[in-house]
């Protein structure tokens, strides 16, 4: 019987990546070498602690990037909105004169501008009502 205890625990070692933990604890339990697997079954628990970790840290740290993508978005529209408030509107520019606005008001309390009245623009006679 010692002689089989022995060999399992080698077959354990050697075969490590081949047998399942729940498999190896199976048979050392029916026949009483839990023993015998204990080392295996902790460097099992070790591996896969240490893949949990690494999953954790990497969800971990896409968690960060992807935060820190939002804080720079939110960032950037946060400053084209306060630019958009700097800038003053885009109003109409005012007519100018000879251009087919009305006409300049000349002179004050009044009194009609003097003169011929509004040039026409580029040589052009004023658009008038069909």
């Amino acid at each position: 019987m010692q002689g089989k205890r022995e060999c399992f625990a080698s077959c354990l070692f050697i075969c490590y990546d081949l047998i399942r933990p729940d498999v190896a604890l199976e048979l050392a339990w029916m026949n009483n070498m839990v023993g015998f697997a204990f080392p295996y079954l902790l460097q099992f628990i070790r591996e896969y602690t240490s893949k949990v970790d690494d999953l954790v840290e990497d969800k971990i740290e896409s968690q960060n990037e992807e935060r820190a993508k939002e804080e720079e978005e939110k960032d950037l529209v946060a400053h084209q909105n306060m630019c958009a408030q700097l800038l003053p509107l885009a109003l109409p520019a005012p007519p100018m004169p000879g251009m087919g606005g009305p006409p300049p008001r000349m002179g004050g309390m009044g009194m009609p501008p003097m003169g011929p009245g509004p040039m026409p623009a580029f040589g052009m006679p004023p658009m008038g009502s069909y």
